[in-house]
């Protein structure tokens, strides 16, 4: 399973969606750790010491997600963008993140995020 041992946390304000993405990102063999649907949310989630790897909303509730983004970068963990707006700020403060939009099939974008923390393992990085 691509993601095994991987405790991944989803900022999403979009119930249904989180849901979805969460059952798929166990069919992969992550661990959810939670879903954040606020940026206030999303800034504390980040902070926890076991998370490995999140999925992130650009925007939650038409707040900003850059603080939540800012610290996973600052804490070296692999993420992917998915959401329904193009050209944030945040989006292109971080280029080399993957950006998703919506809708796309869960499992699809759970199968992307196992790719960017596969290609990180295999370039020798742990983040």
């Amino acid at each position: 399973m691509p993601l095994h041992g991987h405790r991944v946390l989803i900022i999403e304000d979009e119930l249904l969606i989180a849901l979805d993405l969460k059952e798929a990102l166990i069919q992969v063999g992550a661990d959810v750790v939670g879903i954040a649907a606020t940026a206030q949310e999303a800034s504390e989630a980040v902070a926890a010491p076991n998370l490995t790897a999140a999925i992130v909303d650009l925007r939650l509730n038409g707040q900003s997600v850059r603080e939540a983004v800012q610290r996973l970068t600052d804490r070296d963990l692999p993420f992917i963008f998915y959401s329904g707006l193009d050209g944030t700020p945040t989006a292109r403060s971080w280029p080399q993140v993957p950006l998703l939009f919506k809708p796309l099939p869960a499992e699809e974008v759970a199968e992307t995020l196992a790719r960017v923390v596969s290609a990180r393992r295999r370039a020798g990085i742990v983040g």
